[in-house]
């Protein structure tokens, strides 16, 4: 761990305020870039990348107590569990959201498809949201994320002219409340 992760970690973790180099806290929250990456809240300690999988990123949050990231192919995981880098309760998320839903860590998530004519694809069963720009992906992940849904994205197999077709999928007990949360954002 870098000297400056430890320093400006220490200071936010002992609620001080402290600004080095690239990062900053004020007790209550810690900046990388200006961008919040970690922040106490009456039921403890949240964290999120911002959208940066930076090493830096990493580096910074893995030196709060508690969370351990790590990653493999491009996909990151949080203290074991696979993770968007939306705002997460560290301890909650320790303690397994998952286990609260009915779903195991060990659990994988189900990509059967099924065909589907109209738009020349195939399309994951417990897909919850579809467009053709991955970009459109980000709004309903951040839904997603603030309910503790779980999901992943998924690019389907097409057939004629080359257009992805981009989905998120969620676990099949998380189904009806991912749709019915996502249909009242629409």
């Amino acid at each position: 761990m870098r000297q400056i992760t430890e320093k400006i970690t220490r200071a936010f973790e002992r609620r001080e305020s402290l600004s080095i180099d690239n990062s900053r806290t004020d007790g209550n929250s810690l900046w990388l870039f200006e961008n919040r990456i970690a922040e106490w809240r009456e039921d403890g300690l949240w964290v999120t990348n911002a959208e940066w999988t930076s090493q830096t990123t990493k580096e910074r949050l893995n030196g709060l107590t508690g969370v351990n990231i790590s990653n493999k192919r491009g996909v990151w995981f949080l203290n074991g569990r696979e993770w968007n880098g939306h705002w997460v309760n560290v301890s909650d998320w320790s303690d397994g959201i998952e286990h609260a839903q009915g779903v195991s860590e060990e659990d994988e998530f189900d990509m059967s498809s099924e065909w589907l004519e109209d738009l020349r694809c195939s399309r994951p069963i417990y897909s919850v949201y579809h467009t053709t720009k991955s970009w459109n992906l980000a709004l309903f992940e951040l839904i997603l994320g603030e309910a503790n849904i779980l999901f992943r994205r998924a690019e389907s197999d097409t057939v004629g002219v080359y257009k992805p077709n981009y989905f998120l999928v969620v676990h099949a007990v998380d189904y009806d409340r991912a749709k019915e949360i996502l249909n009242q954002n629409k």
